[in-house]
This record gives structure tokens, sequence and C-alpha cells, in this order.
């Protein structure tokens, strides 16, 4: 059972540092960003894909926080 949560907790860290990664490449601009609404060349900083992705990044903090193995 240990273990289990050790992984739960190692696999919502990762998934954070992923979403923020993610979160700062919505920030940069010059760089094609796929997920965007901008129908022409998708390289303007876009806030709200920053916002959501970095929104999920906070969630798998606080989940990974809620999933840390306890010590004795």
């Amino acid at each position: 059972m240990k273990n289990s949560s050790n992984g739960t907790f190692v696999l919502a860290m990762i998934v954070a540092l992923v979403y923020a990664l993610i979160a700062g490449f919505y920030l940069v601009p010059g760089v094609y960003h796929p997920l965007s609404d901008d129908t022409v060349i998708h390289t303007t900083p876009h806030l709200t894909l920053t916002a959501i992705f970095g929104a999920l990044a906070v969630l798998s903090l606080v989940l990974a926080q809620l999933s840390r193995p306890r010590s004795r």
C-alpha cells in the first residue's frame, strides 16, 4: 500500500511539472502554439491557455500534497 501512495505522489508531481512547462510555453511569443485560437500564425502569447494550464498545475500539486506518503 505504501508503494501505491508513493507512485501517486510522484505521478502527480510529474503531471504538475508538465502542466507548468506547457503554461510557460504558451507565454513565449514567436513560437507556434497549436491549441491557440489565433487563426493566422499561432505565435502570439495566450494568457487564457496559460491560466488554464497553470490552474491544472496547481490542482496537480494539491493532489500530490494529498497523496504524499506520510512519515512515521
